[in-house]
């Protein structure tokens, strides 16, 4: 062998160290440049595109919600944005559609309003009739209200029936199928994998440890969320058939007969929705469009109607709301109860706490109306949230509470002392019960010879562990802290509703209802939506005149960035795969999941599992 062949060798190997750093720095320099240039699009578009969009005089104005419909924007991170892009929600607040609505009724330069409703996914009724309330007040200006779509969901039908006109896609349908809720069961996959799963409940309707405890829906799971599902179908289809001047239980009558309905159509399903009186008219997409240039004129340059979207309306429309020297502070809530801090799209304890503070100590708040659409979470967290509201309360501050979609266990807590509590007539709330759940391995690591063992100097030193289980004296004690907590529970209710302890007793034990038969149960005051519950706030402040503060969370000027670029990002992606086995693997992947985000340091939670999830 060659004396030099070492030498080359290393000269190889240098050449080959030269080349894969030369690649690495490459790669570092051409991905930097781009996130730089994504930065300067998204900063330039800030900068540079605050001049206001225009308005086009007789146009019409396009509400297109996109995804769900929701109270509050769930944060995404920018990695998110970029690497999983098909799981990144899309999202549409309901107060955006809302006020664009309402802006636009007195707007000589709007003349109508378009309905895009394909890509809109999900709603929970009381959001939905918040909408349609707003569309309804739209129509008394004689201004109309036209409603397109390939395909109609369930959801989307309910607010194109409160349109002036319904058009559907020869190809499409615009047909209801009625509501439903199912759980996953995991208790026999968690035996099979030797997973202990340590239960800690009370409440005959607390049901939301059933999912690892069973492979079946209860009989008291499946009473309760028959009750909420019957109130929902009434209120839908009372809803649609009174806005589309259908007979009473026509809907109802149709989907109990759908093959018939179906048959006698000839398998045609636009057809049908025609026939039952769900739309008015089939029109192909250039049919459409031409009918919509007809009323609004025609945009030449993108060959299409005279519009402006609703976000661009009302960024156009922006202006700085006059400011009164009295204030009704609006908080918003979304999302489970976690201790500690969350961001948006779920509660922390001590980041929405230091938001009730902060609107407690400006000198110009006389009230606070907590907007809630949560289905619980951590007892601590809900607790320290409550106590909050409370001394904004001692401080001569008014809390009105006004529950949107889901108010329940956690979510009920919160409100529990406020002066007022306003619900939609279709809220879910209630669940006032309370459980512990504390998974353990020992079983499946005994299965691969892995065991733990060791001393402590009392019976509590180590008794929970999940490599060994829970000793029979940390049981006990975690059981009296369940117990404890219910009964703390319960007289934080009847303190803040003026009931008795054993009368809350009755209307509890972790069961739901629905925000009508909560009013009269005594754990609702009122009946009404955020609007109504801000104006009894003000009264119970004894102010007449007064602006609305909706209080968020300042961010320093790097997180500012990084939700533009996200929120910039996230515009532009397309909708979330529907693929039905990724789906599915999504939501068991979320489910499994979500017991390991719970992070009460008492291990107490006030969650109602059979509560629907939409927010």
């Amino acid at each position: 062998m060659s004396t030099d062949s070492p030498r080359k060798r290393g000269i190889i190997f240098r050449c080959f160290r030269f080349l894969w750093r030369s690649l690495r720095a490459i790669n570092t320099i051409v991905f930097g440049f781009i996130a730089l240039l994504l930065i300067a699009v998204v900063v330039g578009g800030a900068v540079f595109g605050q001049r206001a969009p225009s308005i086009p005089v007789g146009g019409a104005l396009v509400l297109n919600p996109s995804g769900a419909l929701v109270e509050q924007k769930s944060a995404v991170g920018v990695v998110a944005t970029f690497t999983q892009a098909n799981q990144v929600p899309q999202q549409t607040l309901v107060k955006e559609l809302v006020d664009a609505l309402a802006l636009a009724k007195d707007d000589t330069d709007i003349a109508l309003v378009v309905l895009d409703l394909d890509k809109l996914q999900q709603a929970l009724l009381p959001k939905l009739v918040r909408v349609a309330d707003a569309i309804a007040d739209f129509r008394t200006s004689g201004k109309k209200v036209i409603a397109i779509a390939n395909n109609y969901s369930q959801s989307a039908l309910f607010l194109a029936a409160h349109a002036d006109e319904v058009l559907l896609n020869p190809e499409g349908l615009a047909i209801p199928e009625g509501f439903s809720m199912h759980q996953t069961y995991f208790k026999s996959l968690l035996e099979n994998m030797d997973v202990t799963v340590n239960l800690f409940k009370v409440g005959k309707y607390k049901t939301a440890t059933e999912p690892y405890t069973r492979d079946s829906m209860s009989p008291e799971d499946k009473e309760a969320r028959l009750a909420i599902l019957d109130a929902w179908w009434q209120a839908y289809t009372d809803g649609v058939e009174t806005a589309r001047k259908l007979s009473s239980g026509s809907l109802s009558s149709m989907l109990q007969d759908a093959p018939e309905q179906v048959r006698a159509a000839q398998g045609n399903l636009a057809r049908l929705s025609l026939d039952s009186g769900l739309v008015d008219r089939l029109m192909t997409s250039s049919e459409q469009r031409n009918y919509l240039i007809e009323l609004a004129g025609e945009d030449t340059d993108n060959n299409s109607y005279r519009r402006v979207g609703y976000a661009n309306y009302l960024r156009a429309k922006s202006a700085s709301p006059q400011q009164e020297s009295s204030k009704v502070a609006v908080i918003t809530a979304v999302g489970t109860i976690l201790d500690g801090s969350a961001p948006a799209g779920e509660i922390g304890g001590a980041s929405l706490s230091k938001l009730i503070r902060k609107a407690r100590l400006d000198d110009e708040v006389e009230a606070i109306v907590v907007r809630i659409d949560s289905g619980g979470g951590s007892k601590s967290a809900s607790e320290m949230i409550r106590t909050e509201l409370q001394a904004a309360q001692a401080s001569g501050i008014a809390v009105v509470a006004s529950f949107g979609s889901v108010a329940a266990s956690g979510g009920y807590w919160i409100a529990a002392s406020a002066d007022q509590i306003w619900a939609s007539p279709t809220t879910v709330t209630g669940s006032i019960g309370i459980y512990g759940l504390v998974p353990s391995f020992e079983k499946i690591l005994a299965r691969y010879g892995i065991y733990s063992d060791g001393v402590a100097t009392t019976p509590m030193a180590g008794g929970a562990s999940v490599m060994r289980g829970i000793t029979p004296v940390y049981t006990e004690v975690l059981q009296l802290v369940i117990d404890a907590g219910y009964q703390q529970f319960l007289t934080t209710v009847a303190q803040g509703r003026g009931m008795d302890v054993e009368a809350v007793h009755e209307v509890a034990q972790g069961r739901i209802w629905t925000g009508e038969k909560a009013r009269e149960l005594g754990l609702v005051d009122e009946l009404g939506d955020i609007e109504q519950a801000i104006a009894a706030a003000a009264r119970l402040a004894d102010v007449d005149d007064y602006s609305v503060w909706y209080v968020d969370e300042e961010l320093p000027f790097e997180q500012m960035l990084l939700r533009t670029l996200t929120n910039g990002v996230s515009s532009a992606l397309p909708p979330i795969a529907t693929d039905p086995v990724k789906q599915m693997a999504l939501q068991i992947r979320q489910e499994l999941g979500f017991v390991g985000r719970l992070n009460d340091p008492h291990n107490a939670y006030v969650i109602c599992g059979n509560c629907p999830t939409g927010r």
